[in-house]
């Protein structure tokens, strides 16, 4: 079987937050920072459904690796619905 992509497979790592408070303070509509923190909310969501869906590639394609090399399904990995 071919290698998955090493975008499937690369481990993301974020830098820190490291913001340091300035001092100056900033009005923001009530509004408008919920629907901020919303979107957030959002994205966050979005990265772990594609990571759960990397997952699920990475473990598909070690599973029919396993089932094209031995024949036989192995434990751990789910036959096809039909």
């Amino acid at each position: 079987m071919p290698a998955l992509p090493e975008e499937l497979v690369e481990t993301e790592r974020l830098a820190p937050i490291v913001g340091k408070p300035s001092g100056e303070l900033v009005s923001i509509d009530k509004g408008v920072l919920a629907e901020i923190a919303e979107r957030l909310a959002q994205a966050a969501g979005a990265i772990e459904r594609g990571n759960n869906r990397a997952g699920g590639v990475r473990k598909l394609w070690t599973c029919v690796d396993a089932i094209m090399r031995t024949g036989v399904t192995p434990a751990g990995c789910a036959t096809a619905p039909r």
